[in-house]
């Protein structure tokens, strides 16, 4: 696993970074790696529900309103 430097960040942050990894009984360490972990997490799922709503939009869906059966119905009668 790789390590993460981060300098010139503002000590109110820090500060607060601490306090909330304290109230959630985890060192600042723990916390950090879980909000990272987190945040990535929530951007792969934007990702993912992003992508699916442009397939939706782009698949035809006029068929929709009708049984299914009619549509297999449809497909053997074409062949």
């Amino acid at each position: 696993m790789g390590d993460i430097l981060i300098r010139n960040l503002d000590d109110a942050v820090i500060a607060a970074l601490k306090r909330r990894a304290d109230s959630n009984g985890r060192s600042l360490q723990a916390e950090l790696h879980l909000e990272l972990s987190k945040s990535v997490h929530a951007q792969t799922k934007a990702e993912f529900i992003a992508r699916s709503r442009r397939l939706r939009e782009a698949a035809d869906m006029s068929k929709l309103d009708g049984e299914s059966w009619t549509w297999i119905r449809e497909d053997r009668d074409g062949r």
